[in-house]
């Protein structure tokens, strides 16, 4: 009972001269958040018809705490990367690298480094010195609403897979590296849009900024861009088995890829259609879509003979469209959970 009072309290409504309504704080609250007589404190409308209290005026965005990494000699570079991957999706602002009294492992500075070139967002290496490294995050939250974010992601990963499929026709390795080297940027922007919709979650200020209109948004949303980077990394696959073709691949087999490659395009497009019209009927129309498209992609499958050239890319392509099909289908199925209150009746 004790843990509940300290935690969760109710308290009455009272109106105060006419037009303004008060309600009395726990003293215990009070002393024990430091708050003082005169203050200002900030109250927050939530899109969930609750309010949220914060002691004193604060930048909305503002997370003060830094996250300090200390590795030890024997982690990898990719144990270092993970964490502080971790560390920019929880929202923190600074990053540290710091080793007791020792030199920073060579393969841990290179990582670092890597790391905040290719695939973090607006940061920064700020300070370096042989026992300590600083990463700034210095991008705004956000930057941009959710629905203009997603649309660039989508239209990343849409131009990865039509300049793999040219690239592929065209046996073009110089440009099957190009698109290889796009996939950073797919994941550099989904990991920024992931570190907002973390943050969302906890700040109905970023929420909003953001377009969003409750927290369960962000979870959904998440799952979006996880399989756009999966469609990325379908379009990376693609571009890297080209270097494994001995000839160019017979003309007519090209164009049944070409056509599945379009149709699973198609169905990626409707999908994010779905999700930003919040278009139940759309999101089901894809499920439909998608299922037509596997039965075309076994059944181009099933023609392919053992012996015929380049037969394992070809089968290893094709099964890189269906997956691309299937992520759509994924986020498909966001629009459809979400918005089934359209459709059904309820009593």
């Amino acid at each position: 009972m004790e843990i509940i009072e300290n935690t969760k309290q109710t308290r009455k409504i009272q109106l105060s001269g006419g037009s303004t309504y008060i309600i009395s704080l726990p003293k215990e609250w009070v002393e024990e958040l430091k708050i003082k007589v005169g203050e200002n404190v900030t109250i927050v409308k939530n899109s969930n018809h609750s309010l949220t209290l914060f002691p004193r005026e604060q930048d909305k965005y503002r997370k003060e705490t830094i996250a300090i990494i200390c590795p030890n000699q024997k982690e990898s570079g990719g144990s270092i990367k993970r964490k502080i991957i971790a560390a920019y999706l929880a929202g923190y602002k600074t990053i540290q690298i710091k080793t007791k009294g020792m030199k920073i492992n060579s393969e841990h500075s290179k990582s670092v480094r890597e790391l905040v070139r290719s695939s973090m967002i607006g940061t920064e290496i700020v300070e370096s010195s042989s026992e300590a490294m600083t990463i700034q995050i210095l991008t705004r939250l956000p930057e941009l609403s959710f629905e203009t974010a997603l649309k660039r992601m989508f239209l990343m990963a849409t131009n990865m897979v039509k300049e793999a499929i040219e690239a592929l026709e065209e046996v073009d390795l110089s440009h099957a590296s190009e698109i290889v080297n796009m996939d950073d940027e797919v994941d550099r922007f989904g990991l920024y849009m992931r570190r907002n919709l973390v943050l969302a979650i906890g700040n109905e200020n970023i929420l909003q900024d953001m377009g969003l209109k409750k927290p369960a948004d962000c979870i959904e949303y998440r799952t979006i861009v996880s399989k756009i980077e999966r469609i990325g990394d379908h379009a990376r696959l693609i571009a890297k088995r080209i270097k494994f073709i001995e000839e160019k691949i017979d003309p007519k087999t090209i164009i049944k890829i070409k056509k599945l490659s379009e149709k699973s395009l198609e169905v990626f497009e409707e999908s994010i259609t779905a999700v930003q019209n919040h278009d139940f009927q759309t999101g089901e129309n894809v499920a439909e879509k998608v299922s037509k498209i596997i039965e075309e992609e076994k059944d181009i499958m099933s023609k392919i003979k053992d012996n015929e050239k380049n037969a394992t890319v070809i089968r290893f392509v094709l099964e890189d469209l269906r997956r691309i099909a299937e992520y759509s289908s994924d986020i498909a199925e966001v629009a459809i959970d979400e918005n089934i209150h359209n459709i059904v009746i309820e009593e």
